[in-house]
């Protein structure tokens, strides 16, 4: 299990339209729902989840901590963006049970040397970010290692049902989907014959007394 990452967080009075004032005072609103009991409103730090979204914690188990209540174990589940800045506008939260199945998107991290990068000089292409699988809660990895030294050739393709998981982990994401793909190098344009003859040809001396 990856170490589990923290997010400090306090209750939120604030709703609404009301939010507006809590993101120009560098506060982000979500809410915790799940496990059967009454969702809790919360806010935390701007700058604390941009640090978190650095280092990929939304997406394993993050443990909220809260004064004067006990810490919650959780998942981010949604994240709302604005639509012309991209930040993270609101979160959403579910209460997980470190014994219990989650579904939970990875990340995917590819290591090792592709043979048709090295020897052919194709490039990796990568189609897919992150997969979705199911695991126990305390299972839960910040990514999943990728092993590309499989792709010896340039048209050579990985599929999601390519990828080693660890034990007990189930692949949600269709077995089909490409996550890379290995492209052929740029080859030089060709010279026309037109270009080829004016660049054989000099260039007529202008006659004295003319403009250059």
């Amino acid at each position: 299990m990856a170490e589990q990452k923290e997010l400090v967080a306090t209750p939120r009075t604030i709703m609404g339209k009301a939010n507006k004032r809590l993101r120009r005072e560098g506060q982000i609103p979500g809410n915790i729902t799940g496990h059967n009991q009454e969702p809790l409103a919360i806010q935390f730090s701007a700058d604390a989840l941009e640090r978190l979204l650095r280092k990929g914690g939304t997406r394993s188990i993050l443990r909220l901590v809260m004064d004067g209540s006990p810490n919650l174990t959780v998942l981010v589940r949604h994240i709302q963006r604005g639509p012309a800045s991209g930040k993270p506008v609101h979160i959403d939260f579910t209460r997980v049970n470190m014994n219990e199945t989650v579904t939970a998107k990875l990340s995917l991290q590819f290591v090792g040397e592709a043979p048709a990068v090295k020897g052919a000089g194709g490039s990796i292409l990568q189609l897919l970010e992150t997969i979705e699988v199911e695991c126990m809660a305390s299972d839960i990895i910040d990514a999943i290692e990728v092993d590309i030294s499989s792709m010896v050739d340039l048209d050579s393709t990985m599929y999601a049902r390519d990828i080693k998981l660890p034990e007990n982990y189930k692949l949600l994401t269709p077995g089909d989907e490409q996550i890379a793909k290995v492209t052929a190098p740029r080859t030089a344009e060709p010279t026309t014959a037109a270009e080829t003859t004016a660049e054989a040809t000099p260039a007529t001396p202008a006659a004295e007394g003319s403009e250059a």
